[in-house]
């Protein structure tokens, strides 16, 4: 097997962005409701009143669906230790993110919850990898800096106290190279102009705690289950921010900038440059999907990765 070259996928979101995606690849720069690029995905998107059952499924190259490649080979895709472990899913979602606004407070489950909850095997840890920013000072935020009572944050989001929401969280100011790990159930915020690379567990689940000025419907907000159930998924303690990729990333996921196969599921994109990886021409922008029995490829010309790694399966 050889790295696949892989189609665009842009997304709807509820939020507008993109800009940042097109100056990646040399195209014009514009926004609009597709501000994310899915990579390597063998996950649907939730979108709320859109009927695309196919929407954030990855294609290959000749139009092939991944999901649908990995199905009919999987030991060739993630390998016999992966399979045995997840089944047949990557195991992990890549996506380019570009934001024009900031998006709502809001976090996402643990495997646990997700189990329990959505009887799925994944929750939704993620890390941000920046890539670019469209101004010189460009936010975020992770993490509550201080302990919140359920009821007091229960009560911020009925009553959309968008202030409390957001200033209880950690503002971290970043810029392109910093990395940020956010463990699932921690309550985050990612500000306007910020181009990342988020490396994720394949899921779609999101509580919105934070929907005022948003299209979202507020029935949407908890994905069915009510605050009160909701709240269980949300970390309500004291964070403070990782800013690196830490070891504990090593179950959910990792990232480095080699060039070659991982002998697991990987995702290379290329950040900067333009040549020839595996035989096919690449340029900034462009993704591949990397099976886990992978040949040995060459990676010609002025090219620099981002290599995304599944789990690891031990």
């Amino acid at each position: 097997m050889r790295a696949e070259p892989l189609q665009a996928t842009r997304v709807h979101r509820f939020y507008r962005g993109g800009a940042l995606l097109g100056r990646l690849r040399g195209e014009p720069e514009e926004d609009g409701f597709f501000p994310e690029n899915w990579l390597g995905s063998v996950t649907p998107a939730r979108n709320p009143g859109r009927n695309d059952p196919e929407e954030g499924l990855s294609r290959l190259a000749g139009g092939r669906i991944l999901r649908d490649a990995v199905e009919a080979d999987p030991i060739g895709w993630l390998g016999e230790a992966h399979v045995a472990r997840f089944g047949t899913s990557t195991g992990v979602l890549v996506k380019l993110l570009d934001a024009a606004e900031r998006l709502p407070v809001h976090a996402h489950p643990d495997r646990a919850f997700a189990s329990e909850a959505f009887d799925s095997q994944f929750g939704k840890t993620e890390a941000w990898i920046v890539l670019d920013t469209r101004r010189d000072k460009a936010e975020v935020w992770v993490g509550l800096r201080e302990p919140v009572e359920p009821e007091r944050y229960l009560s911020w989001i009925a009553d959309q106290d968008v202030d409390r929401l957001l200033h209880s969280l950690n503002k971290i100011s970043v810029r392109a190279g910093d990395v940020v790990y956010v463990p699932a159930g921690v309550p985050h915020a990612i500000g306007a102009g910020v181009l990342i690379a988020e490396l994720q567990e394949p899921t779609d689940f999101s509580f919105l705690c934070e929907w005022q000025g948003f299209p979202i419907r507020p029935e949407d907000s908890h994905l069915g289950l009510g605050w009160e159930t909701a709240l269980a998924a949300i970390d309500l303690s004291p964070h403070e921010p990782v800013r690196r990729l830490p070891e504990e990333a090593h179950p959910f996921f990792w990232a480095d900038d080699v060039p070659e196969p991982a002998g697991r599921f990987a995702v290379l994109l290329v950040l900067a440059g333009e040549g020839v990886l595996g035989g096919a021409p690449a340029r900034a922008g462009d993704a591949f999907a990397v099976p886990a029995s992978a040949r040995s490829f060459d990676a010609d010309g002025d090219l620099r990765v981002l290599r995304c790694l599944a789990p690891d399966p031990a």
